[in-house]
């Protein structure tokens, strides 16, 4: 029995096409939010890379895609430039909640029992990584992930195979916008636990100024632990609409930056 008989839809154009968009897809899972975290097992981004790449090849307009080596090859290198600005473009404002967490760590006295993150690698404190996990469980829970992964798909009518993207006109300006709402929205998500603790320092402050003899400051690190732990319930309450009011600007961003 022949090759042709036993896969009578595969033929040198439609593997070109595949082995294209499995390249732009294992580099945009190798960077996308939540796809992308170190806990997150090989064997799954494969396989999530392969699944997308399988159901996206027969969608696609292949008609036009070179078949010499050099230029495949050129577009293959493309491919994966364009997962890896995708991926990291739709990961930044989610950076978002990692900052608040970093925040409330540096506010609580948690920073001091920094350890090495074993999903990350990277030295992180408790709420950096609560926030994280949390930001994590809301996106799965709330199915925002289909919504992320819609908007990789929309990137092959955006941006085809054949075609080498470019900056939109005002590409940079959009870019630096979304780095400095990351910030505003760093603080708004932790606003609630650090103005609690900003109220329990000035609490602090004034006992050990009127009433020195408590020594107010060596029960400053504990209290704040206490408070911070306490405060943290309602932080987490608010995370959910923190996530739904980013997941719309985080899947349009990569299109107002590259086009």
């Amino acid at each position: 029995m022949s090759d042709s008989t036993l896969l009578p839809g595969l033929d040198g154009t439609t593997l070109t096409a595949f082995l294209l968009v499995l390249a732009r897809t294992s580099a945009w899972v190798m960077t996308a939010p939540v796809f992308s975290a170190r806990g997150a097992a090989g064997v799954a981004r494969l396989a999530v890379s392969v699944a997308l790449s399988l159901l996206l090849t027969p969608l696609l307009d292949v008609d036009s895609l070179p078949t010499d080596l050099g230029s495949f090859t050129v577009l293959v290198l493309v491919q994966i430039g364009i997962g890896i600005a995708l991926g990291f473009l739709t990961a930044l404002l989610f950076a978002a909640f990692e900052v608040a967490g970093t925040l409330a760590d540096l506010s609580s006295g948690f920073s001091f029992a920094t350890i090495v993150d074993p999903l990350s690698g990277q030295p992180a404190a408790a709420f950096s990584r609560l926030f994280a996990v949390t930001f994590s469980a809301v996106l799965f829970a709330s199915d925002g992930h289909q919504q992320v992964v819609a908007g990789f798909v929309r990137s092959f009518t955006a941006m085809p195979l054949d075609t080498v993207p470019g900056w939109q006109e005002g590409g940079m300006a959009v870019l630096a916008s979304a780095v400095t709402h990351v910030m505003i929205a760093a603080i708004q998500i932790a606003a609630p636990l650090l103005g609690v603790l900003f109220l329990t320092d000035v609490a602090l402050g004034l006992a050990a100024r009127f009433v020195p003899q408590a020594n107010a400051m060596a029960v400053a690190l504990p209290a704040k632990t206490l408070v911070a732990l306490t405060a943290a319930g309602a932080t987490m309450a608010l995370l959910p609409g923190h996530v739904a009011a980013l997941l719309d600007p985080a899947t349009l961003l990569p299109y107002e930056v590259l086009g």
